[in-house]
C-alpha cells in the first residue's frame, strides 16, 4: 500500500513537474517575444536617432555653407567683376594645347607625361582663389574627400570657375590635346582590350571626360598601387599646389611585374593578384602642373601622405578620365568573344564565376 502512495505521489509531482516546464515554457516563448518587441522598438528607436542625427548634421553643413558662400560673394566681388577677361577661353585653350603638344612622352615604366606651366598664371592663380572651403566637399572621411563636378551650389566664384574648368578645360582643350598626344600609344591599347580587327572602331569612337572631382587629401592618407577603371583610357591628374606647399606628396608611379588584364571593370589593385609593384618615381606635387598617363597593363600608381606630416596639411587636385563613352561603346563591348566581353564585368559578377 505504501509503495502504491509513493507511486502515486511520484507520479503526481511529475505531472506537476511537467505542468511547471510547459508553464515555465510559455512564460518564456512570452518573454522572448516580449525581448523581440523591445528590440524591434529600440532598432527603430535607434533608426530614428541617428536619422535625426545624421539631418542635424546636414543642417549645420548646409549652414556652415551658407555662411562661406554670403562670406565669400561679398569678399570676392572685385574677382567676380573680372572674371569675363580671365576666363578668356581662347587664350587659355590655345596655352594649354601648347603645353601639352610641348611635352615630351615618357614610356618608362608606362607611357605619361608631366606638362609643366599648363595654365596662364594669372588663371591658376584664379583657380586656387576659386577653391571652395572644405564645408563644400564630402563629408564621410576627413582624410579623403571630393568634390565632384560640376558645382550647382557655393560661392558666385567657386561655382563659375570650378565649372569653367570641367565643361571648358577638361573638355574643350585638355580631352582631345591629351588624345591627340597619346594617339599612336593607344592603338596597342585598344588592340589588347578589344583585339586588333577592331583597333579602328575602337580609334573611331567619341571620347569625353567623366568623373571630375577636385580632391582634399590630409595625412594619414593612402591609396595602394592601382589602376583606374577599365573604361577610362587616360587619366588626367591636376595639381592644385600652393607656391609653399611641399613637393613631396605627388603620385607615385610603379612598375608592375607578373601583371595581366584585370577581370573586370572597376578599379584593379595589381598586388591583389599577386603581382609584384616597383616604385619607379614620385611626380612632385607641384603647382600648375598636369600628370597624364595611359591606364594600361603593365603600370599602376598610387599616392600616400604621412601620417605624422604637419595637421594644417592639405593637398588639393583636380582629377577626370578620359574614355568613350555612349551607345557606340556599349555595342563595341557587346560585340567582343565571349571571353573578351566577360573581362567588362562588374566586379561582382567577376567573382561570381571565379573556379576555385
Amino acid at each position: 500500500m505504501r509503495v502504491l502512495r509513493a507511486i502515486f505521489g511520484a507520479n503526481k509531482r511529475t505531472r506537476q513537474i511537467q505542468e511547471d516546464i510547459v508553464a515555465l515554457r510559455e512564460q518564456v516563448i512570452a518573454l522572448r517575444k516580449q525581448v523581440t518587441m523591445f528590440s524591434e522598438r529600440f532598432a527603430a528607436l535607434e533608426g530614428r536617432l541617428s536619422d535625426l542625427v545624421e539631418r542635424a548634421a546636414s543642417a549645420e553643413r548646409r549652414a556652415l555653407q551658407l555662411k562661406y558662400t554670403m562670406r565669400l560673394d561679398e569678399k570676392q566681388q572685385e574677382d567676380l567683376a573680372g572674371l569675363d577677361r580671365l576666363l578668356d577661353e581662347r587664350r587659355i585653350i590655345a596655352h594649354i594645347r601648347q603645353a601639352i603638344a610641348a611635352t615630351p612622352i615618357e614610356t618608362d615604366p608606362y607611357p605619361h607625361i608631366v606638362v609643366d606651366k599648363l595654365f596662364p598664371e594669372d588663371f591658376y592663380k584664379l583657380l586656387r582663389k576659386a577653391i571652395p572651403p572644405p564645408a563644400f566637399f564630402g563629408d564621410r572621411d576627413p582624410i579623403k574627400q571630393n568634390l565632384r563636378l560640376p558645382m550647382s551650389f557655393g560661392p558666385k566664384l567657386s561655382v563659375r570657375v570650378m565649372n569653367f574648368l570641367e565643361e571648358v578645360v577638361a573638355s574643350q582643350a585638355i580631352c582631345p590635346a591629351v588624345i591627340e598626344k597619346f594617339d599612336e600609344l593607344l592603338q596597342p591599347h585598344y588592340d589588347s582590350l578589344f583585339g586588333s580587327e577592331r583597333r579602328e572602331r575602337a580609334r573611331r569612337l567619341s571620347q569625353s571626360i567623366s568623373n571630375g572631382r577636385v580632391m582634399l587629401r590630409r595625412p594619414g592618407y593612402h591609396l595602394a598601387p592601382h589602376r583606374d577603371p577599365k573604361r577610362s583610357m587616360i587619366t588626367c591628374l591636376l595639381y592644385f599646389a600652393g607656391t609653399k606647399d611641399s613637393e613631396e606628396y605627388g603620385t607615385h608611379i610603379y612598375r608592375v611585374a607578373d601583371d595581366r588584364e584585370s577581370s573586370f571593370a572597376q578599379t584593379y589593385y595589381p598586388e591583389e593578384s599577386g603581382s609584384r609593384c616597383e616604385l619607379v618615381k614620385t611626380v612632385p606635387y607641384r603647382s600648375n602642373t598636369m600628370l597624364v598617363f595611359l591606364n594600361a597593363t603593365g603600370g599602376a600608381h598610387g599616392a600616400s601622405i604621412p601620417v605624422d606630416a604637419s595637421a594644417a596639411l592639405e593637398r588639393y587636385s583636380y582629377q577626370f578620365y578620359i574614355g568613350p563613352v555612349g551607345d557606340e561603346f556599349t555595342a563595341l563591348i557587346a560585340d567582343l568573344p565571349p571571353e573578351r566581353q566577360a573581362l567588362w564585368r562588374s566586379i561582382k559578377d567577376a567573382a561570381e564565376t571565379v573556379d576555385y
